[in-house]
């Protein structure tokens, strides 16, 4: 699934090259913050969400080499790829003002606090036993 994550969010980059309004080019779409043409700071957010997406999905393919406490290290950085994409979608989604989006955005946000604070809550149970 996570690869499947990575292919739609470079398939997401890659259809605006097509967009009549932006005019992205196939550098502006793969370097972060290198397009000034719409949002920089935002999409560029987002750029450099999908190539730390990239190298904690390539990690996986070397945990046994990393050593499972380094590997579980690096996945921490998943929370900061995570919230790069929720705020790159609020500020530059050009749907972002909608129910639909509203609700994809509150969702998803929530979820990831929820099950957060469960892990943390999870995690002080356990030591304090």
């Amino acid at each position: 699934s996570s690869l499947i994550g990575l292919a739609f969010g470079l398939f997401h980059g890659l259809i605006l090259i097509g967009d009549q309004y932006i005019h992205y080019t196939l550098p502006q779409v793969l370097i972060p913050f290198a397009s000034q043409n719409y949002r920089p700071l935002w999409v560029g957010l987002g750029q450099s969400a999908l190539y730390i997406w990239g190298g904690l999905v390539l990690s996986f393919y070397v945990r046994k080499k990393l050593g499972s406490k380094t590997w579980r290290l690096i996945h921490y950085v998943s929370f900061l790829a995570f919230l790069l994409v929720l705020f790159h979608g609020l500020a530059s989604g050009t749907d972002s003002k909608t129910l639909w989006a509203q609700y994809l955005y509150w969702i998803s946000g929530g979820s990831l606090l929820f099950l957060l604070i469960y892990r943390l809550a999870i995690n002080i149970k356990l030591t304090t036993k």
